[in-house]
């Protein structure tokens, strides 16, 4: 509404949500606005119903009413948090998530010993980001990666 203008108004903003299937938002909009968008006429009380019923049937397909001995996520603690074996899956996953959209020129993957005495510039927001690329769902990570550090880790010795 604010930023893309795409809706008008608070309660129309509430209605386009609920109805594009936002059944849950991460703050405290629809707390604040759903009574309004619901007095408005915006919005009806079928389409709330519709919400919690889909966010319930989330919680119950992924176990959250079964007894604690039928859960074995439950049984997790923050000691089986940043295991080996989970930077090694970590790692696997971070790999096999990479996706080179462009490559003109056949410009990557570089040739490291190409690059003996060469400047290399990274530019971009995110070249110097740690916590930024972390988004806004997380922990306190162990350590924290940008490319500029992972560049220089990688070309140490080879590069200026």
């Amino acid at each position: 509404m604010t930023t893309h203008h795409y809706t008008s108004t608070i309660p129309e903003t509430v209605a386009v949500a609920l109805h594009a299937g936002t059944d849950l938002d991460c703050g405290n909009f629809y707390a604040k606005n759903a009574e309004a968008a619901l007095d408005n006429k915006t919005i009806v009380e079928a389409d709330i119903d519709q919400a919690v019923i889909r966010l319930f049937d989330v919680q119950v397909r992924l176990g959250y009413f079964d007894p604690p001995e039928q859960q074995p996520y439950r049984k997790l603690s923050h000691v089986d948090v940043d295991t080996a074996e989970s930077r090694q899956l970590a790692l696997e996953a971070a790999q096999q998530s990479l996706v080179l959209l462009k490559n003109n020129n056949k410009a990557l993957p570089l040739d490291i010993n190409q690059l003996r005495n060469k400047k290399i510039a990274l530019i971009g927001p995110s070249a110097n980001a740690t916590n930024l690329m972390q988004g806004n769902y997380f922990g306190s990570a162990p350590y924290l990666i940008n490319p500029i550090m992972g560049f220089r880790n990688v070309t140490q010795g080879i590069i200026n």
